[in-house]
């Protein structure tokens, strides 16, 4: 399963629910679906209500880091004593470009969707939610499958911090962690916002590691319980998945900042055919705008009610090179 950080906050649909409203199935599942994938509040994202095409693109802004040359003298050389500054002394128009952000086209080609159903007999004789109870299942299962999405992205533009000498699993540490923390450094990455993604594992033996440590420079406390390492370690949000072992080629770790990593979410325009015939209902998570839609029908032939959770979306890893760059550890 996916074991990630939640984004999400709760909605004010955790009482009963007898009617099986398609808007409260939709909350429950988008609740979960951001729960089991919190690293969405690590990197850019671009989510909206608004339908969209499949396969459309969508252009969103990514900053990134600034060079150290693109810091001017406001004063101009030819006069720099003049006092009170004037606009001929003045130099607000010189140097690079004031460029914010960078514009960066990300296609929604990805549309998945996740079937399930409530028959007659589970409606007459049972009161336990089912819809509802179902819909979080399968939300998380959307929300693993975003997650392999995601790491495929960045695997295919990391670059290895140890490539050529890989670690044993056994012997993962910190000191791995910190060796990622200083590529990002050498790549002038913001420290804020910073986000890693580790093999459940690796993760679980790291932590063992660090009830040993009592090194000042790891900044491990007396009393520190592992709660605290679970938030953030060596300057990283923390994130883990289970399924890292079968997406790569022995990176057990991936590691970015905010603009390492992008998502771009809309609604779909038009709705899949089959399940045109019913309800369709939509709903956007309020902070991170993510937004889900739910489809219904009854199928009179085999006495069952349809549901097809969907998410359309898209990825990209914008590295320029220098900058939104991803970095990743080898091990064993």
């Amino acid at each position: 399963m996916a074991n990630l950080g939640s984004i999400a906050t709760k909605y004010a649909s955790d009482g009963a629910n007898p009617n099986l409203q398609v808007d409260v199935i939709l909350q429950e599942a988008l609740d979960t679906f951001t729960k089991d994938l919190g690293i969405l509040g690590s990197i850019h994202r671009d989510f909206g209500g608004e339908a969209m095409r499949f396969n459309q693109s969508l252009q969103t802004r990514i900053f990134s880091p600034r060079a150290i040359a693109d810091v001017q003298d406001a004063f101009n050389a030819a006069n720099p004593g003049a006092i009170p500054p004037t606009p001929a002394s003045m130099n607000y128009n010189a140097g690079n470009e004031d460029q914010d952000a960078d514009p960066v086209a990300i296609k929604l080609d990805k549309h998945k969707f996740i079937k399930f159903h409530l028959t007659d007999l589970e409606r007459e004789q049972t009161m336990v939610q089912y819809v509802s109870e179902a819909a979080k299942y399968a939300a998380h299962a959307l929300a693993q499958k975003v997650t392999e999405d995601l790491l495929e992205v960045g695997f295919a533009s990391d670059t290895i911090v140890n490539a050529g000498a890989q670690i044993a699993q056994a012997a993962f540490d910190i000191d791995n962690l910190y060796d990622v923390a200083e590529a990002m450094d050498t790549a002038n990455m913001p420290k804020a916002g910073r986000w890693m993604v580790l093999d459940n594992t690796a993760y679980y033996l790291l932590l063992k590691s660090l009830t040993t440590i009592s090194n000042a420079s790891y900044d491990v406390k007396p009393g520190i319980n592992r709660a605290f390492l679970d938030q953030r370690l060596a300057g990283f949000d923390i994130y883990t998945y289970n399924g890292m072992n079968g997406l790569t080629g022995g990176q057990r770790v991936l590691a970015g900042y905010q603009g390492s990593l992008a998502m771009v979410n809309r609604l779909p325009e038009f709705a899949d055919a089959s399940m045109q015939i019913g309800d369709v209902g939509n709903a956007t998570e309020p902070n991170s705008g993510l937004s889900l839609q739910l489809r219904r029908k009854y199928d009179v032939f085999a006495a069952k009610e349809e549901y097809a959770l969907t998410l359309m979306y898209g990825l990209k890893a914008p590295n320029d090179g220098a900058t939104n760059r991803l970095f990743s550890l080898d091990i064993a």
